[in-house]
Protein backbone atom coordinates (compact mmCIF):
# COMPACT_ATOMS: atom_id res chain seq x y z
CA UNK A 1 0.00 0.00 0.00
CA UNK A 2 1.47 3.37 -0.97
CA UNK A 3 1.25 6.62 0.99
CA UNK A 4 -1.58 8.25 -1.00
CA UNK A 5 -3.86 5.24 -0.76
CA UNK A 6 -3.20 5.08 2.99
CA UNK A 7 -4.22 8.72 3.36
CA UNK A 8 -7.35 8.30 1.25
CA UNK A 9 -8.35 5.14 3.12
CA UNK A 10 -7.81 7.09 6.34
CA UNK A 11 -10.16 9.79 5.11
CA UNK A 12 -12.76 7.19 4.15
CA UNK A 13 -12.59 5.70 7.63
CA UNK A 14 -12.89 9.14 9.18
CA UNK A 15 -16.60 9.26 8.46
CA UNK A 16 -17.34 5.85 9.98
CA UNK A 17 -15.03 5.90 13.03
CA UNK A 18 -15.00 8.45 15.78
CA UNK A 19 -11.62 10.07 15.61
CA UNK A 20 -10.09 12.14 18.36
CA UNK A 21 -9.45 15.85 17.70
CA UNK A 22 -5.70 15.29 17.63
CA UNK A 23 -5.99 12.44 15.12
CA UNK A 24 -8.45 14.46 13.06
CA UNK A 25 -5.93 17.31 12.81
CA UNK A 26 -3.27 14.88 11.63
CA UNK A 27 -5.63 13.45 9.02
CA UNK A 28 -6.22 16.90 7.56
CA UNK A 29 -2.49 17.53 7.12
CA UNK A 30 -2.24 14.41 4.97
CA UNK A 31 0.84 13.16 6.82
CA UNK A 32 1.00 9.58 8.10
CA UNK A 33 0.85 9.08 11.87
CA UNK A 34 0.72 6.28 14.43
CA UNK A 35 -2.34 5.56 16.53
CA UNK A 36 -2.26 3.30 19.61
CA UNK A 37 -4.16 0.07 19.02
CA UNK A 38 -5.51 -1.96 21.94
CA UNK A 39 -4.04 -5.42 22.35
CA UNK A 40 -6.81 -7.81 21.38
CA UNK A 41 -4.84 -11.04 21.03
CA UNK A 42 -4.17 -13.52 23.81
CA UNK A 43 -0.59 -13.69 25.08
CA UNK A 44 1.71 -16.25 23.54
CA UNK A 45 2.94 -19.17 25.65
CA UNK A 46 6.37 -17.61 26.11
CA UNK A 47 4.78 -14.39 27.41
CA UNK A 48 2.99 -16.20 30.25
CA UNK A 49 4.79 -16.94 33.46
CA UNK A 50 5.77 -20.49 34.35
CA UNK A 51 3.39 -20.40 37.31
CA UNK A 52 0.36 -19.55 35.18
CA UNK A 53 1.28 -22.29 32.67
CA UNK A 54 1.59 -24.80 35.51
CA UNK A 55 -1.80 -23.79 36.91
CA UNK A 56 -3.44 -24.19 33.50
CA UNK A 57 -1.83 -27.62 33.05
CA UNK A 58 -2.99 -28.78 36.49
CA UNK A 59 -6.56 -27.62 35.87
CA UNK A 60 -6.60 -29.36 32.48
CA UNK A 61 -5.18 -32.57 33.94
CA UNK A 62 -7.65 -32.60 36.83
CA UNK A 63 -10.60 -32.01 34.52
CA UNK A 64 -9.41 -34.86 32.29
CA UNK A 65 -9.04 -37.12 35.35
CA UNK A 66 -5.33 -37.65 34.75
CA UNK A 67 -4.01 -36.35 38.07
CA UNK A 68 -4.83 -37.23 41.63
CA UNK A 69 -4.30 -34.28 43.91
CA UNK A 70 -3.39 -36.27 47.05
CA UNK A 71 -0.51 -38.75 46.97
CA UNK A 72 -1.05 -42.25 48.33
CA UNK A 73 0.69 -42.81 51.64
CA UNK A 74 1.65 -46.44 51.95
CA UNK A 75 1.36 -47.28 55.62
CA UNK A 76 -0.83 -49.48 57.76
CA UNK A 77 -1.85 -47.56 60.91
CA UNK A 78 -3.02 -50.78 62.59
CA UNK A 79 0.54 -52.13 62.65
CA UNK A 80 2.70 -50.65 65.41
CA UNK A 81 6.07 -49.16 64.49
CA UNK A 82 9.35 -49.99 66.10
CA UNK A 83 9.63 -49.91 69.85
CA UNK A 84 11.28 -46.76 71.17
CA UNK A 85 12.48 -48.36 74.42
CA UNK A 86 16.18 -47.74 75.00
CA UNK A 87 16.96 -51.30 76.11
CA UNK A 88 14.95 -53.28 73.52
CA UNK A 89 14.04 -50.80 70.77
CA UNK A 90 15.84 -50.04 67.56
CA UNK A 91 19.22 -48.35 67.55
CA UNK A 92 19.50 -45.26 65.38
CA UNK A 93 22.61 -45.23 63.23
CA UNK A 94 24.56 -42.13 62.21
CA UNK A 95 25.23 -41.35 58.55
CA UNK A 96 28.97 -41.96 58.98
CA UNK A 97 28.30 -45.63 59.90
CA UNK A 98 25.97 -46.23 56.92
CA UNK A 99 26.59 -46.77 53.20
CA UNK A 100 26.31 -43.64 51.08
CA UNK A 101 22.69 -42.56 50.70
CA UNK A 102 23.42 -41.49 47.11
CA UNK A 103 24.10 -45.17 46.30
CA UNK A 104 21.49 -46.82 48.53
CA UNK A 105 18.62 -44.48 47.60
CA UNK A 106 18.46 -45.39 43.89
CA UNK A 107 18.81 -49.12 44.70
CA UNK A 108 15.85 -48.95 47.11
CA UNK A 109 13.86 -46.84 44.62
CA UNK A 110 14.39 -49.46 41.91
CA UNK A 111 13.35 -52.23 44.32
CA UNK A 112 10.18 -50.33 45.28
CA UNK A 113 9.25 -49.74 41.63
CA UNK A 114 9.73 -53.43 40.87
CA UNK A 115 7.65 -54.49 43.89
CA UNK A 116 4.85 -52.05 43.00
CA UNK A 117 4.75 -53.40 39.44
CA UNK A 118 4.77 -57.05 40.57
CA UNK A 119 8.20 -57.84 39.13
CA UNK A 120 9.94 -58.48 42.48
CA UNK A 121 8.71 -60.50 45.47
CA UNK A 122 7.54 -58.23 48.26
CA UNK A 123 9.31 -60.34 50.88
CA UNK A 124 12.65 -58.98 49.64
CA UNK A 125 11.76 -55.58 51.11
CA UNK A 126 10.90 -56.86 54.60
CA UNK A 127 14.32 -56.07 56.11
CA UNK A 128 14.46 -52.70 54.33
CA UNK A 129 11.11 -51.32 55.58
CA UNK A 130 9.61 -50.23 58.86
CA UNK A 131 6.87 -52.66 59.99
CA UNK A 132 3.98 -50.27 59.26
CA UNK A 133 5.33 -49.42 55.77
CA UNK A 134 5.83 -53.09 54.90
CA UNK A 135 2.30 -53.89 56.09
CA UNK A 136 0.99 -51.05 53.91
CA UNK A 137 2.84 -52.53 50.91
CA UNK A 138 1.33 -55.95 51.60
CA UNK A 139 -2.19 -54.49 51.80
CA UNK A 140 -1.77 -52.69 48.48
CA UNK A 141 -3.00 -54.61 45.43
CA UNK A 142 -0.22 -55.51 43.01
CA UNK A 143 -0.96 -54.39 39.47
CA UNK A 144 1.00 -56.59 37.12
CA UNK A 145 1.99 -55.24 33.75
CA UNK A 146 4.86 -53.36 32.21
CA UNK A 147 8.08 -53.10 34.16
CA UNK A 148 8.72 -49.66 35.63
CA UNK A 149 11.81 -47.80 34.47
CA UNK A 150 13.44 -45.19 36.70
CA UNK A 151 13.83 -41.86 34.95
CA UNK A 152 15.23 -39.67 37.72
CA UNK A 153 16.26 -40.14 41.37
CA UNK A 154 17.17 -37.34 43.77
CA UNK A 155 18.62 -37.83 47.24
CA UNK A 156 18.57 -35.23 50.01
CA UNK A 157 20.03 -35.67 53.50
CA UNK A 158 18.24 -33.22 55.83
CA UNK A 159 19.63 -34.66 59.08
CA UNK A 160 22.18 -37.11 60.41
CA UNK A 161 21.00 -40.65 59.74
CA UNK A 162 18.08 -39.48 57.58
CA UNK A 163 17.78 -39.25 53.79
CA UNK A 164 14.80 -38.39 51.60
CA UNK A 165 14.54 -39.77 48.10
CA UNK A 166 12.25 -38.70 45.27
CA UNK A 167 12.03 -40.75 42.10
CA UNK A 168 10.22 -40.45 38.80
CA UNK A 169 9.52 -43.64 36.89
CA UNK A 170 7.68 -44.67 33.74
CA UNK A 171 5.40 -47.67 33.67
CA UNK A 172 3.78 -48.34 30.34
CA UNK A 173 2.58 -44.99 29.01
CA UNK A 174 2.27 -43.32 32.44
CA UNK A 175 4.87 -41.35 34.37
CA UNK A 176 4.56 -41.59 38.14
CA UNK A 177 6.37 -40.30 41.20
CA UNK A 178 7.65 -41.95 44.34
CA UNK A 179 8.93 -40.31 47.52
CA UNK A 180 10.28 -42.04 50.60
CA UNK A 181 12.37 -41.42 53.69
CA UNK A 182 15.13 -43.75 54.80
CA UNK A 183 16.64 -43.71 58.27
CA UNK A 184 19.65 -45.44 59.71
CA UNK A 185 18.28 -48.21 61.93
CA UNK A 186 20.39 -51.04 63.37
CA UNK A 187 23.27 -50.40 60.98
CA UNK A 188 21.30 -50.21 57.70
CA UNK A 189 19.03 -47.86 55.79
CA UNK A 190 15.33 -48.59 56.37
CA UNK A 191 12.30 -47.09 54.59
CA UNK A 192 10.25 -45.34 57.27
CA UNK A 193 7.82 -43.31 55.12
CA UNK A 194 6.57 -43.93 51.58
CA UNK A 195 4.28 -42.04 49.19
CA UNK A 196 3.37 -42.68 45.58
CA UNK A 197 1.77 -40.27 43.16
Amino acid sequence: MNMTSAVTSGRALESTIKVSAKAEAKLRTGRPYLTPVPDCEPPFDDERSAVSRLRRLRVAARSAGLVRTVPDTIKDPAVPGWSQDADMGVRRTATAALPAAARSGPVLARALVEVLSGQRPMAQLRVHCAPDVFAGLQARPVVRGALGHLLNVRVCEPADGVAEISAVFRRGDRVRALAFRIQGVDGRWRITALQTG
